[in-house]
């Protein structure tokens, strides 16, 4: 055979493999350019005065001392810091998790039960997570601990619609040939919901997942500039109320930020695990 006798096959792979690479490289270029482009930007405000901001490299100075020796303020590193809050936001967004699943599952399947709660649920979605706290420390006032209960509700409520809704959907849009069949094939109703409907739903139900954890993170943070006496939320407020840490509160918001892509990430590593037909 020839130097250069290819199969069409062969060609066709070559070319796709090389354009692939190819991709892949100028989409991690892009994004470096992104965080590049705002850098500069950010060096250039703080070097001509433009906002009071301390320049990237003092703020990383800042963020890497906060993560190895703490705050002398607050007695505490930066990582127990967000540790505090992400306790709240894991307990909170896990008892969502299972009463909203379950609810939307009910929803989904029973019709007369999705029209019975439906006009409840659609007047309570609109409100913003945040609008319930002041009725959440009536409620729990008489607990031994208030501010934490009233933290959990609120990011409860928060992650609780996006998971709730997701669900309804995704079993509402199952497939009704297969409900069929497997009806037809003397499936008990327990087996068509864990082994039919269920698993064509967690698609949708990890979307909902991810929306609910998203909010239920934001939720958290602002609950604790409200009322709070730890989290990062409570950090970030209580920097701004000393004067002067502008690098402190950048450092949190960098840490909310980077605490919000891993929870994404490892929701949809769980989901690549949990649901490798999608």
């Amino acid at each position: 055979m020839g130097l250069f006798n290819y199969s069409t096959v062969e060609r066709v792979n070559s070319q796709s493999a090389g354009l692939g690479k190819f991709r892949i490289l100028g989409d991690k270029f892009l994004r470096i350019m992104s965080v590049a482009t705002i850098l500069i930007v950010w060096q250039l405000t703080a070097s001509l005065e433009l906002l009071e901001l301390p320049s990237p490299i003092k703020t990383l100075r800042v963020f890497t001392d906060l993560i190895i020796s703490g705050d002398p303020l607050y007695s505490r590193t930066l990582p127990e810091i967000v540790w505090a809050s992400l306790q709240i936001v894991i307990k909170a967004c896990t008892a969502s998790i299972v009463v909203a699943v379950c609810l939307g599952i009910l929803m989904g399947a029973v019709q007369p039960l999705r029209k019975y709660f439906e006009a409840i649920l659609e007047m309570l979605r609109p409100i913003p997570p945040l609008a319930w706290i002041p009725l959440s420390y009536v409620m729990f006032a008489n607990t031994g601990s208030p501010t934490e209960y009233v933290q959990i509700f609120v990011v409860f409520v928060g992650a609780f619609f996006p998971i709730l809704l997701n669900t309804i959907h995704g079993i509402s849009m199952v497939n009704r040939i297969h409900l069929e069949a497997a009806h037809t094939m003397g499936a008990a109703p327990r087996q068509v919901l864990l082994q039919v409907m269920l698993p064509a739903a967690l698609p949708s139900i990890f979307n909902g997942i991810r929306v609910g954890f998203g909010v239920g993170w934001m939720s958290i943070v602002a609950a604790e500039f409200v009322g709070g006496k730890l989290g990062i939320g409570y950090y970030i407020w209580s920097s701004y109320s000393v004067g002067g840490r502008t690098a402190e509160i950048i450092s949190g918001m960098v840490a909310i930020g980077i605490v919000g892509s891993l929870i994404n990430k490892a929701i949809l590593l769980t989901e690549k695990r949990l649901v490798p037909w999608r």
